[in-house]
């Protein structure tokens, strides 16, 4: 029986700050590139405990190097998830159904997938089925109108419009969205891939690509659809371009508009 700490439902959006594993090490890649990795060296635990004790009260960890086939930091993932008190989702590499089951039950609240989800919409459903929507999320990778795969290395069948459709049909209620072109590089979130996919309707949306500020934040929450789950802040977080109790206050503040959000 699992005892994750789970995502409430339908609610204000949230911030997710983000920790990226690749061989047991935290670190961020720029556009989704391994050959363009930043290196942190920091303990994920530790990090995971900094942002907790800043406010955050969820948590985004992605294993990079599974992403790539290389040996995945499941063991990180799951101390993470035993030692925080609040909800994590998790994502990169997840293949198969015993890897779903193991995050699951081991704490994790919501695995993401991705190139299997994409291959086999029969394995989505079914693990949709299995362990319920709302543990089961998929990442809507984009380059352009292309959705990517296999750690984004390869261009899928998809686009946008087609990957959606598949989503739906298998039950999944929640995507992480990423505009691939702006991940990790500080220059700003794409409101408009993110409306898109919002004003399709049936989907609650986690935006994750280009946070470099606060305002980026802003925009992305000013959106203010009720099917905006969260905003996903990576190295703006490290590099301390974004502070993360702010922004967590700033969304509390939209979730409360007396409170002066907007």
């Amino acid at each position: 029986m699992s005892d994750a700490k789970l995502f409430p439902g339908a609610g204000a959006a949230r911030i997710f700050p983000a920790i990226d594993l690749r061989g047991g090490r935290c670190v961020r890649l720029i556009q989704g590139r391994r050959d363009r990795e930043i290196d942190y060296s920091a303990d994920p635990l530790e990090v995971a405990e900094r942002w907790v004790a800043a406010g955050a009260d969820c948590l985004h960890v992605i294993d990079l190097g599974a992403a790539f086939g290389e040996a995945p930091s499941t063991e990180d993932i799951l101390r993470i998830a035993r030692a925080c008190p609040v909800p994590l989702q998790t994502g990169g590499g997840i293949r198969d159904d015993d890897a779903v089951a193991r995050l699951l039950e081991g704490g994790v609240a919501r695995v993401i997938l991705g190139t299997r989800a994409f291959r086999d919409p029969g394995f989505l459903a079914r693990v949709v089925e299995r362990h319920g929507p709302e543990r089961i999320s998929v990442g809507v990778d984009c380059d352009g109108e292309r959705i990517k795969v296999s750690g984004w290395e390869e261009a899928s069948a998809l686009d946008l419009d087609g990957g959606l459709d598949l989503v739906l049909e298998a039950g999944v209620t929640n995507v992480l969205v990423t505009a691939i072109d702006r991940d990790g590089t500080l220059s700003g979130a794409r409101q408009d891939l993110v409306r898109r996919v919002l004003e399709r309707g049936g989907l609650r949306v986690v935006a994750a690509g280009g946070i470099g500020t606060i305002e980026h934040v802003r925009e992305i929450l000013e959106i203010g659809h009720p099917g905006l789950e969260g905003v996903v802040v990576g190295r703006a977080l490290y590099e301390g371009s974004v502070d993360l109790a702010e922004a967590v206050a700033l969304a509390r503040r939209f979730a409360d508009p007396s409170r002066g959000g907007r």
